[in-house]
């Protein structure tokens, strides 16, 4: 049968990569997820071949030139793709080159559809990566968030939060270095994520007022105040939808979660170890309205502990959805409500031009901070598509669209039938 197939355990050697800093020893009992390979069964796999040669012009005639991480990985959680993921895909590895791009995904029958855009991608069912983990898993333990969460599936974005932690301990053969992106971001151009010494590059990103949060749930799991940055007298934290993770650092901040909250909290799960132990804080925060960040909780934590290991970026500029409030209506709960449908498959060129509009934040609005373009666009069609009415004038590539149709989003759907299309070019 297909599904077996679908699962098979595909390894990987990085025996002949050279690590971006000096290799430090870590040692954990990997449980093996199951992953699926282009061709369902196992085989040794190389580095993926430079494709920064490739025909792509740069949104910037003079912009950076392509980087080359071809020893660093990528991890991308996901409920299910869209149209744009193509795009994202192509882009990540032709500004990065990026090694392999793993996608974490609800449904393995999503992945013939993301294996087939590149063959960097590597996929992996969400209930395989944490021994003893799934949604249902979660759900079962998720008493007071799923009365507390209201309109919002909870429980879901925290098991996305806990996959990429997770990912440090369980995920065979991952970089040590690894990048955790969030599907929704684009990348327009290039940019470094590594300082001159090796260090990483944290991207600071303007804190608002839900961000006060982060704080109060971080002092719950480790005792500590939050670290932030700060820079002419504004607040920044690091939830930015991309950082680069270092598993020994991962390992090291979930061990004294662990240990702090098994002393401090007074859960059945408080005892049991990541994820449940945050889980167990999870279940009592959310009636503070206090939720955990994974970015904030990690840099924060190097902020503190490793201080040489990292520097803040000031300088990365991002753009959420442009020209899609164009109209919209805001209710009484301060909602906005689109008026108006969307091409929401982006080619290359849509991205290029939406990627020079101001953007909007806590700062203001901004234009690109170094160069005519933002590094990052955040182009959300999962929400166009999926949540309540489908916004999206257009449909998806037939492959996609036909695992949707059997698979559903794991989303609140909406109900209109959407005509399959080919991929767009360029």
């Amino acid at each position: 049968s297909l599904r077996p197939a679908l699962l098979a355990l595909l390894c990987i050697s990085l025996s002949t990569l050279t690590p971006i800093t000096e290799a430090r020893s870590f040692k954990n009992p990997f449980t093996l997820p199951a992953l699926v390979s282009n061709t369902g069964v196992s085989e040794k796999q190389q580095a993926n071949p430079d494709r920064r040669s490739e025909v792509r012009q740069l949104c910037e005639a003079h912009g950076s030139p392509p980087s080359n991480y071809s020893n660093i990985d990528v991890v991308v959680v996901m409920v299910a793709p869209v149209c744009v993921t193509q795009q994202t895909i192509k882009l990540l590895r032709y500004n990065f080159n990026f090694r392999h791009l793993y996608y974490i995904v609800k449904h393995v029958e999503f992945c013939p559809y993301l294996l087939s855009i590149d063959d960097s991608v590597r996929c992996v069912d969400e209930n395989t990566v944490l021994p003893g983990v799934s949604y249902k898993a979660l759900q079962d333990v998720s008493g007071d968030i799923k009365k507390n969460q209201g309109i919002h599936n909870r429980v879901g974005w925290y098991l996305q939060q806990y996959l990429k932690l997770g990912v440090a301990l369980h995920l065979p053969d991952l970089s040590d270095h690894y990048l955790i992106w969030d599907a929704d971001n684009i990348p327009i151009k290039p940019f470094d994520m590594f300082g001159n010494n090796g260090e990483v590059k944290f991207c600071a990103n303007p804190s608002s007022a839900k961000a006060k949060g982060y704080g109060k749930f971080y002092k719950m799991i480790t005792g500590q105040e939050r670290s932030q940055l700060q820079l002419k007298g504004k607040i920044f934290n690091f939830v930015c939808g991309y950082m680069m993770f270092y598993r020994p650092y991962v390992k090291e901040m979930l061990d004294f979660m662990d240990a702090y909250i098994a002393k401090t909290v007074k859960h059945p799960l408080a005892s049991k170890g990541f994820p449940w132990s945050i889980h167990a804080v999870a279940n009592e925060a959310i009636k503070q309205n206090v939720f955990f960040s994974e970015y904030d909780s990690y840099g924060s934590w190097v902020m503190k502990h490793h201080p040489d290991a990292f520097e803040a970026d000031y300088d990365i500029s991002y753009i959420r959805n442009p020209k899609t409030l164009e109209g919209a209506v805001q209710d009484k709960f301060g909602a906005m409500h689109m008026q108006k449908t969307l091409q929401c498959c982006l080619r290359h060129k849509d991205i290029c031009s939406l990627g020079k509009e101001l953007s909007d934040g806590p700062h203001g609005k901004l234009g690109p901070k170094t160069g005519t373009h933002h590094h990052i666009l955040i182009w959300e069609e999962h929400k166009f598509r999926y949540r309540t009415e489908n916004f999206c004038e257009d449909g998806m590539p037939e492959a996609l669209q036909t695992a949707v149709d059997k698979m559903g989003t794991g989303m609140n759907t909406n109900k209109k039938t959407q005509k399959a299309i080919k991929a767009p070019k360029g």
